[in-house]
């Protein structure tokens, strides 16, 4: 699936049962697991019947069966908050006491549902989500527990929209129109049915209009694009009404995701590949990043036909601590990404959905569709979506070993090779052998990349070499070098930047 969101409103039409289609000998559970066929309820609902937990993980299960949770964030109480595309409801749910709450809404027809793709919680307490399907924006009243819709407007000329992400701007909200190539500028004080919003629409003939982000200058940034032929980064300045257009790299062929630095650097994840990039607006230069390569265990490949799988990063988000945090929707996996430091930790969900991957009769194999998540301080919350759960990530949980390298920056001419040395401590007992892995932006074909060891015993610290090789005919550019220590949920690793010439 090249898009996800494209492809999950085709794969949800398909497995819809409405109740008054089935037979008498199909049993009604009274729950909205009556929203799918029996024989879709464990692709759609859930696989399995318990949570799991990791180091580093721990999974709530929802009480009321297939609510499909999207969209998620936090209140100022640390109270979590998300939506259920299968319900029409909003949920909270407590940390402290890990109890749950569901807020029927009354206005959602019985039977229907919709990928809910964007929420904000607003200072007043009222919490705000986008409605795709039905092309609504909600606004939810924590204190009176009250729910109100607003028609998004469509573009003239465009048959569909399809609103998605909410993002703050200033005291106003802003939100992307997915298929109706704009963006909408409103404000919270809305009285219905219409939402009354600013309309920007996006420059060129690009199908999709993604995320959206506003730097520190107040300037808006986000994303158009055509399926698998590319697009741009756009800045539209409120002020002025101009648009800038800085054409994406080659490569980069779904940018959903993404958000701006303190320092006003832009970053995109591209849903397409394994890649995420940055854009420096002072100079106008772009610089590609990789993931490691997904879990077997994901992916399965039963079939063997899944040559190179990939990780797919979806949405952004940046954490008090200046780091990068992402979710890699078919890599099962959140990673963060630390600027300064050149650093890269994915961390594996434990549940797995076997029927969204290549898993044939291979056991512990999936993907549990993890599609938004939210950073709260050194916690990141997210929902699974076909798994009926949320998870809680600790990101201040002792990592299970450091990796190191004698350098982050090697400079190459054609023909020419260097060895960098990569050493790797152990910061517990560590049971299993650590995997040795790396990946990186350049072509084979430009630079090869070669480690002495591709698993090692870390029962005390270690130093294995890589050695890094340019070719005789390589393109000169600069490029990032992935190497990575991967200790069963957890891969651990560090940027290399080599610059051929």
């Amino acid at each position: 699936m090249a898009v996800f969101v494209i492809s999950t409103v085709a794969a949800v039409g398909a497995g819809f049962f409405r109740p008054n289609q089935q037979s008498n000998q199909v049993p009604l559970t009274n729950t909205p697991e009556d929203n799918y066929a029996p024989d879709k309820r464990t692709t759609f609902c859930q696989s399995e019947n318990d949570t799991k937990s990791t180091k580093y993980i721990t999974e709530y299960k929802i009480p009321t069966l297939c609510t499909q949770p999207l969209s998620i964030t936090t209140d100022p109480s640390g109270n979590v908050w998300f939506t259920e595309t299968n319900t029409g409801n909003l949920a909270m749910f407590d940390p402290q006491t890990h109890a749950f709450q569901e807020f029927d809404n009354p206005l959602w027809q019985k039977g229907e549902k919709s990928m809910t793709w964007g929420i904000y919680y607003e200072p007043d307490g009222n919490i705000w989500f986008s409605d795709s399907q039905h092309n609504l924006i909600w606004e939810f009243d924590t204190k009176t527990k009250t729910y109100s819709s607003f028609v998004f407007p469509k573009t003239p000329g465009q048959s569909d929209a399809f609103p998605q992400m909410i993002r703050p701007d200033g005291s106003d909200l802003v939100i992307n129109d997915f298929e109706g190539r704009k963006i909408a500028v409103f404000s919270t004080n809305q009285t219905g049915p219409d939402l009354k919003a600013i309309n920007i629409n996006s420059p060129g003939s690009y199908n999709f209009t993604s995320d959206v982000t506003v730097d520190p200058t107040g300037d808006i940034w986000y994303t158009v694009w055509t399926y698998q032929l590319g697009g741009s980064l756009i800045k539209y300045d409120p002020q002025t009404s101009q648009f800038s257009n800085y054409t994406l790299p080659q490569g980069i062929l779904a940018p959903n995701g993404i958000s701006v630095s303190s320092g006003g650097k832009l970053w995109i994840t591209d849903t397409a590949s394994s890649m995420f990039i940055s854009f420096d607006p002072q100079t106008q230069q772009f610089t590609k990043y990789i993931t490691s390569p997904p879990q077997v265990s994901t992916y399965g490949n039963a079939s063997g036909l899944i040559k190179t799988p990939i990780t797919r990063p979806y949405w952004n988000q940046f954490d008090d601590h200046g780091r990068l945090w992402f979710n890699e929707q078919v890599a099962n996996s959140l990673a963060v990404f630390d600027p300064a430091k050149g650093t890269l930790v994915e961390y594996l969900v434990p549940s797995k959905n076997p029927n969204w991957s290549d898993c044939g009769n291979l056991t512990d194999c999936g993907v549990a569709q993890v599609l938004d998540f939210t950073v709260a301080h050194d916690k990141v919350w997210f929902p699974e979506w076909v798994e009926n759960n949320i998870g809680e990530l600790d990101a201040n949980a002792p990592l299970p070993l450091s990796l190191a390298t004698s350098t982050t920056d090697v400079t190459l001419h054609r023909g020419q090779n260097e060895t960098v040395n990569v050493t790797l401590n152990p910061n517990d007992q560590l049971t299993a052998p650590v995997d040795i892995i790396t990946q990186q932006t350049a072509s084979t074909q430009d630079l090869r990349a070669v480690l002495s060891d591709k698993a090692v015993t870390l029962d005390k610290p270690k130093t294995i070499s890589l050695n890094l090789a340019a070719d005789d005919f390589a393109l000169s550019g600069t490029y990032k070098v992935l190497v990575s220590g991967r200790y069963q949920d957890i891969t651990i690793s560090q940027f290399i930047t080599v610059t051929i010439q």
